[in-house]
């Protein structure tokens, strides 16, 4: 599975300057190599309401690819690895969402755990 996200790099987010050795590249793409019976799960949650209740629903991985490529906006959070899980997490935004799409407007985050072999990252 390969995630390719556009880069905008703000200095003020970084102690020092190692933020240097990524404020040349405009692209990223992270690459997941993936245990093909493994456990993997693609969820969407909603923010909190007024009554600190959320919503979630877990999605196939060609329910998520399909969603994620018809999203308004997705944005790399942070992801985290541990041993051969990978959890990544997006904000998600729906819009202008509209038919099939149209029940993802009320999701604002993207949580996504793999069981990984192997991760790369490539700059561009």
């Amino acid at each position: 599975m390969i995630f390719t996200f556009d880069i905008k790099i703000f200095p003020q987010n970084y102690i020092g300057d190692c933020y240097k050795q990524y404020e040349c590249y405009k692209h990223c793409d992270m690459i997941v190599e993936m245990k093909e019976e493994s456990f993997n799960d693609f969820n969407f949650v909603s923010a909190t309401d007024k009554n600190g209740k959320f919503e979630g629903v877990s999605l196939s991985q060609a329910e998520f690819v399909n969603a994620i490529n018809n999203a308004y906006t997705a944005e790399f959070i942070d992801c985290f690895a541990n041993n051969s899980e990978l959890k990544i997490e997006l904000s998600v935004n729906y819009y202008d969402a509209e038919k099939q799409y149209k029940k993802y407007r009320k999701f604002s985050i993207c949580n996504i755990t793999l069981s990984a072999e192997k991760v790369t990252w490539n700059w561009y």
